[in-house]
Order: C-alpha cells, then sequence, then structure tokens
C-alpha cells in the first residue's frame, strides 16, 4: 500500500515540476546562463554563471508549481482490501480501501552543475534544477510526507580544450587481463 501511494506521489510531484519547467524554460539556452569569457584566440578562459537570471527562473518555476499544486485536486487510489493480507491468492478481491493522495506547494529548487569528462580535450558541462517539492499521503492508519526530487536538465554544452601533449588516465585502470600485465613464470 504504502509503496503504490509513494508511486502516485512521486508521479505527481514529478509532473507538477516537468509542466512548470516546460512553461517557464521555453527557449532558455546555455548561453542565457554562462557566459564564456574567452582570450583573442578563441581560448576558453572562464566560465561565468548569470546567477540572476537562474535565481529569475527558479523563483519563476517554484512559484508556477505552487499555482499548479493550487489548482489540483486530490487523487485518490484504491486498492483490493485483499492486497494487505500479503497473500497472493487474496490479491485483488474485497472491497476497495480509498486512500487520499493530497499534493501542496512545498517547493524548494536549487541550480547544480557538473563538469563530465567526453574526451581527450573535451568536457560536457551539465546545468541542471534540483526541484524539491512535498506530497501527501492520507490513507487509514497513516498520513506521511513525501519529498519528491526532480533533476531537470536545463542546458549543456561540450567545452573542447587544447589536445595535450601527453595523458594520463586518473581514473585508473578499471581491469587488467592477462594481455596487460606481465607474466613472469
Amino acid at each position: 500500500m504504502i509503496a503504490l501511494c509513494e508511486l502516485e506521489a512521486q508521479n505527481i510531484g514529478i509532473l507538477v515540476s516537468n509542466q512548470a519547467i516546460e512553461k517557464v524554460m521555453a527557449g532558455v539556452q546555455y548561453s542565457d546562463l554562462i557566459t564564456l569569457e574567452k582570450e583573442e584566440s578563441g581560448k576558453i578562459l572562464a566560465l561565468k554563471a548569470n546567477t540572476l537570471e537562474m535565481s529569475k527562473m527558479a523563483t519563476e518555476i517554484s512559484s508556477e508549481m505552487q499555482s499548479i499544486y493550487n489548482q489540483m485536486e486530490s487523487d485518490y487510489i484504491r486498492i483490493p482490501l485483499g492486497n494487505f493480507s500479503g497473500n497472493a491468492l487474496l490479491s485483488g478481491l474485497g472491497p476497495n480501501v480509498t486512500i487520499r493522495i493530497i499534493p501542496f506547494g512545498t517547493v524548494a529548487t536549487k541550480f547544480k552543475s557538473d563538469f563530465i569528462s567526453t574526451g581527450i580535450n573535451q568536457v560536457r558541462h551539465r546545468i541542471y534544477l534540483e526541484i524539491t517539492t512535498q506530497v501527501s499521503i492520507v490513507a487509514p492508519l497513516i498520513t506521511k510526507q513525501m519529498p519528491v526530487v526532480n533533476d531537470i536538465n536545463v542546458a549543456e554544452t561540450v567545452l573542447v580544450g587544447d589536445v595535450p601533449e601527453s595523458f594520463y588516465n586518473l581514473e585508473g585502470v578499471k581491469e587488467i587481463t592477462a594481455d596487460d600485465s606481465l607474466n613472469l613464470w
């Protein structure tokens, strides 16, 4: 029962955050959030975040999610009483127990970014928004608030640098095969 309720709560939270992102972030590009500072030769010196624009977007998304939550009605799940017995033969049998899922608008947003190596001289810079919202589950004998976290990719680009004269894999060797090792006997 709890697993079904949590799944439905998660679906509601993700649906609301995706709707808000779709409305607010339409047409946003990497260059709207990050300015590449370059030298005359075109070599990238720094990445500067447009924090004012990012804060404005996060506020708009939170506000839009609040608005969507305020317009939503409670969702109901009906689970047959036999499912609570734990016996597979009784699963799906008996009268339905109604469980109420109440979406409400406690929303927190946080921009995050990461750099992922995509080659010897390439790095993918990804900016994403972590949205955390609370959804309440109200069932017989249980009331639970569940946080729902949704990471939305906002923008990304591949940064290309110079090809180095030498390269060392800092992540180390993942697996040593017979061809890679010395056979001493």
